[in-house]
């Protein structure tokens, strides 16, 4: 009998442990960028203080229309340039429809720049009378 009862000591499956509490995750805050009308733009593009507009489409968007006076860098390029943009400025991205551009100015915010993402890009840009060059 006492070999029986060892073995089963022996075999049996420890009583579970009681949850313990895990330490609640560092959480981290989403940044969200805050988004530019085209109005709006349009607007302080006439101010003696006019905020940079970055374009952040690939160079093949680029030839085919721009805004005027833009700087062009694509997404993928910006760390690598990010000494080209001035911390001071007020920096306004731009993609072809915003959805580059919000995540851009999101990273730039991060980075410690004062950005924003003009919403509905280029497209809206131009729809609503804005300035475009082509070719």
């Amino acid at each position: 009998m006492r070999l029986i009862q060892s073995l089963r000591t022996l075999f049996a499956k420890p009583p579970p442990l009681a949850p313990s509490p895990l330490p609640p995750e560092a959480e981290t805050a989403e940044i969200l960028p805050p988004e530019v009308t085209v109005s709006e733009l349009q607007a302080e593009l006439t101010t003696a203080a006019p905020p940079l507009l970055l374009d952040v489409r690939e160079p093949y968007e680029w030839r085919q229309v721009r805004m005027s006076g833009a700087l062009h860098i694509p997404m993928n390029d910006v760390p690598a340039h990010l000494a080209e943009l001035p911390k001071t400025a007020a920096i306004v991205v731009v993609c072809a429809h915003g959805s580059r551009s919000y995540s851009v100015a999101a990273w730039l915010i991060e980075q410690g720049y004062a950005a924003r993402s003009l919403a509905g890009g280029i497209t809206e840009w131009a729809a609503h009378g804005g300035t475009v060059e082509m070719g």
